[in-house]
């Protein structure tokens, strides 16, 4: 048996194509392989008592419209369910592909079902007389996936079930690893430590109340010093310069993988802007429902301007949409000088990439810079991007160097000593990555073993190693 690297589904051996979404199977599906992933398992409180009280068409009816929420709710955020047990959910968040987000997506999962199952809660008393309360674990760890039996095994999917089991009805427990992953976006309070049969240690764990609206994973360190990036801010610089002679759109694409420092690069510009040009910023979403034009949405916003586009995007199709967009922001760049700051375009619908390239060739008569951040695969799908345009350019951020790595990591340090050997360390394992170069800092400010590499950043190789083709991941 061999599971589909699309959608998972298990498939005969001798099958060539997917039983459930028809993609081609790859030697690479057939293979069994370790990940980091984010478990869930989730569980009806007090379901036995429910079934005395309940004929069983009613029950079965209740717990249909339960399992229907629940895979609704957690298949939206990313999660692949695999199974029902019983009445409990299992869910795994970075199978197939792992995304360096997966802990935070579990946690919205999580908070998301619990909103969710309070709603059907109305529906269900209403027509059966019955409310359900659901208990909820989540944990982070390396399974191994891509067996015959199921998505995914290994102590990890252990630890999630005794979560699961040891909340209480309605409560959420995370375990400490998906804490850490998540813990800047997580409101959390301490929970007693759950003893769980096998383990020789109790499990540390945190009961969760929220996930905060639009925050990172982890917390940037955007106090430190800007190092590095003086060819790639005076090239935006002199852009700029072009635009504001020229009256004319100028796109500018800054690529890199994941903590390059595409952001920090993009702040320094925006504040070296802000005396000159009205800076307006806004990011692509990694999934959701409605994300087209978000960036868009968080731009006029910005620009106290969302009546104006709620009516350019009731103008009708696309066509009509650009063309009402391009007027909005051009009446602001006649006015001042205008950038606009879009990140995380690798995550955009094509529809968001079409609405910009037009910004590019068709807006006329105006001082008005585009800066984009994007990772490579922004390239792999749309190759010619940026490439064959006059007034658009395409900058590639590479690793720093030992002394700009260096430097930064001074800076991050203060006056706190650092071990010469924790310094070689992160020199050596940070490869002049400034994400990287912080979460290895703040790792051993709070006392972690400098060997090992925090799992803030085994989350974003693996993720990058997922976007890789079979062929390569064979090869490695």
């Amino acid at each position: 048996m061999s599971a589909c690297e699309n959608c998972w589904r298990v498939n005969p051996d001798d099958a060539r194509f997917c039983a459930s979404c028809g993609s081609e199977l790859s030697r690479s599906s057939r293979r069994e392989v370790r990940k980091i992933v984010t478990v869930l398992f989730a569980d009806v409180a007090g379901s036995t008592a429910m079934g005395e009280r309940l004929d069983p068409e009613s029950l079965r009816a209740v717990m249909a419209r339960y399992f229907e929420t629940a895979r609704a709710c957690l298949e939206r955020h990313g999660g692949t369910v695999e199974k029902f047990i019983g009445d409990a959910v299992m869910a795994v968040f970075g199978v197939p592909t792992v995304h360096d987000d997966d802990a935070l997506r579990a946690a919205r999962a999580a908070c998301e079902l619990q909103e969710s199952i309070a709603r059907l809660n109305e529906d269900l008393m209403s027509a059966f007389g019955v409310s359900l309360q659901v208990r909820v674990g989540v944990n982070t760890g390396e399974v191994v996936v891509g067996t015959e039996e199921r998505l995914a095994t290994g102590d990890a999917v252990n630890v999630a079930a005794r979560l699961e089991q040891a909340a209480a009805p309605a409560e959420i427990l995370l375990g400490e690893e998906t804490f850490r992953l998540a813990r800047h976006a997580l409101v959390v309070d301490p929970a007693a430590p759950v003893a769980a049969k096998g383990k020789a240690d109790p499990i540390i764990a945190r009961r969760l109340l929220g996930v905060r609206e639009g925050a990172e994973p982890f917390e940037r360190r955007f106090d430190a010093p800007f190092v590095g990036r003086a060819t790639e801010l005076g090239r935006i610089r002199s852009i700029f310069e072009q635009a504001l002679a020229d009256r004319r759109c100028r796109l500018v694409t800054v690529v890199g993988p994941p903590g390059i420092g595409k952001t920090r690069l993009a702040r320094q510009v925006s504040a070296e802007l802000r005396d000159r040009a009205v800076v307006l910023m806004g990011r692509c979403l990694p999934y959701g429902d409605g994300i087209t034009y978000w960036p868009m949405h968080e731009i006029f916003v910005a620009a106290a301007a969302e009546d104006e586009l709620e009516s350019a995007l009731a103008a009708g199709g696309s066509e009509e949409i650009f063309v009402a967009v391009r007027k909005a922001v051009e009446r602001r760049a006649r006015e001042q000088p205008l950038a606009l700051v879009v990140e995380d375009i690798h995550w955009a619908e094509p529809t968001l990439l079409d609405l910009v390239e037009h910004l590019t060739d068709w807006t006329r008569d105006v001082q008005l810079l585009v800066l984009c951040l994007a990772r490579p695969e922004l390239l792999d799908d749309r190759p010619s991007w940026g490439g064959d345009r006059p007034n658009a350019k395409l900058l590639t951020l590479e690793p720093l160097q030992e002394d700009e790595v260096g430097a930064l990591v001074t800076g991050l340090t203060g006056d706190s000593a650092l071990a010469d050997d924790a310094r070689l360390r992160i020199l050596a394992v940070a490869e002049g990555n400034p994400l990287f170069v912080e979460q290895l800092v703040a790792a051993v400010a709070e006392g972690a073993d400098a060997q090992r590499v925090p799992a803030t950043i085994q989350a974003l190789l693996a993720s990058r190693l997922d976007t890789l083709s079979a062929e390569e991941r064979d090869v490695l």
